[in-house]
């Protein structure tokens, strides 16, 4: 690394400002999972951060990129990795185990390291991209839905389900439901911060809004009220809670009373009809899923201490399909100190944002933003398998980068 105590006042190099450009591309590309290799999780936006972060390693990367708490990430991904690691040589299969360790360090170590430790313009800049790229998708998808396009094949670029719900450029509409729910309290934090005119936060919100109505999504229409609740909460805006409940009380009765007119036919048939008839069976996968966390419970005893290894639930299970709740998945294949690993990772982020510095900009707000996508995740993550898709990452990783800044980027951390 070399050492460069500069201004952030002078010039960028040729090299510094290709590196930006670089992590500017990987975050614009991070809700386009459908740029992607066929045969692997690795997108278009993965390749852009890969260079970023390799052009950042030619002059210096930040030593502590979540400052105090870099220290509790970093154990909390070890014992993460270590829990898969052990149970995939126990159980005489490691070669699935490491491609699932490979795809973790990927997303939870060099990702905070391409995106973090960065000036606040830069990292307001970043958080700006990935509202314009969600946005984009979210246009993308409402486009081909509003022309009556639709799929019933393939698993790239579908935009819309065969069963006329939106998924946009993610391939999945309840992917595309959690991303637009994550990337909320970043967009709202642009909008109180005024680094967004109104009218534009304005757009945005209505635009991923409206989307989010069109995937269907029981789990993300849930977690989407959840971040509202606990943004307005943390930021202590009563007066502004009293007026959006009010207004979104107002927003479901019109929407009850007007509903042929005004829903989709698939959100009243899996979102609607369920709530209003109290019948389950309706809401999507609901019962399957609920299968699935079951046996995981049932199994959970045999592989508390020593997991059955990285990848290996679908061997395992009846029914030949991964646990759709991280916990349980975390827990069955990397044992308890796996799920103690995402929890200290979880807590990382929130001491991050507790012990921010007092001269950081918009310090409540960027607190309120990070611990509400910490929470919403932790939250989402009871219907997700594993989260190492650096997209749903992301959004998480550039609002600790709002908190997290280094006043002198070129300057060796």
């Amino acid at each position: 690394m070399t050492k460069g105590a500069l201004s952030l006042n002078r010039p960028k190099t040729s090299l510094e400002q290709a590196e930006l450009f670089c992590a500017v591309l990987g975050v614009l590309f991070s809700t386009f999972i459908s740029f992607r290799a066929p045969f692997i999780l690795f997108t278009a936006s993965d390749f852009f951060l890969t260079v970023s972060l390799m052009l950042r390693c030619t002059r210096s990367i930040p030593k502590f990129p979540i400052h105090s708490a870099t220290s509790m990430w970093m154990l909390g991904v070890g014992m993460v990795v270590a829990g898969l690691l052990i149970g995939g040589i126990a159980h005489g299969n490691p070669e699935n185990a490491f491609v699932v360790i490979v795809q973790y360090f990927f997303s939870l170590v060099l990702l905070p390291l391409a995106i973090l430790g960065r000036p606040y313009k830069e990292a307001v800049l970043l958080a700006k991209v990935g509202v314009v790229s969600i946005g984009l998708n979210c246009l993308i998808g409402m486009i081909a839905y509003a022309v009556g396009y639709s799929t019933k094949e393939g698993r790239q670029f579908i935009l819309v389900s065969g069963n006329r719900r939106v998924t946009g450029l993610v391939d999945n509409p309840n992917g595309l439901a959690g991303l637009i729910v994550l990337w909320f309290p970043i967009l709202w934090y642009l909008g109180l911060a005024r680094a967004f005119r109104p009218a534009v936060f304005l757009g945005f919100f209505a635009l991923t809004f409206i989307t989010l109505i069109f995937t269907s999504s029981n789990s993300s229409l849930a977690g989407a009220f959840i971040c509202a609740l606990i943004y307005l909460l943390l930021l202590g805006k009563f007066k502004v809670f009293l007026i959006w409940t009010t207004a979104i009380t107002c927003i479901v009765a019109i929407g009850l009373r007007w509903a042929e007119l005004i829903l989709p036919p698939t959100f009243r048939r899996r979102v609607l009809t369920p709530i209003l008839e109290g019948d389950l069976q309706e809401a999507g996968t609901f019962d399957d899923r609920a299968d699935l966390m079951v046996e995981a419970w049932r199994l959970l005893p045999d592989y508390m201490l020593i997991g059955m290894g990285g990848g290996r639930y679908r061997e395992v299970s009846a029914d030949n399909i991964s646990v759709h709740n991280l916990y349980l998945l975390l827990a069955n294949e990397g044992s308890l100190m796996a799920l103690f690993g995402l929890a200290l990772i979880f807590l990382a982020a929130i001491v991050s944002a507790l012990l921010v510095k007092s001269d950081t900009p918009h310090k409540a707000l960027g607190r309120a933003t990070v611990i509400t996508i910490t929470l919403t995740f932790a939250a989402l993550a009871m219907n997700f398998t594993h989260v190492y898709q650096r997209g749903i990452l992301v959004p998480w990783i550039v609002s600790i980068g709002l908190l997290s800044v280094h006043r002198m980027a070129h300057s060796r951390q």
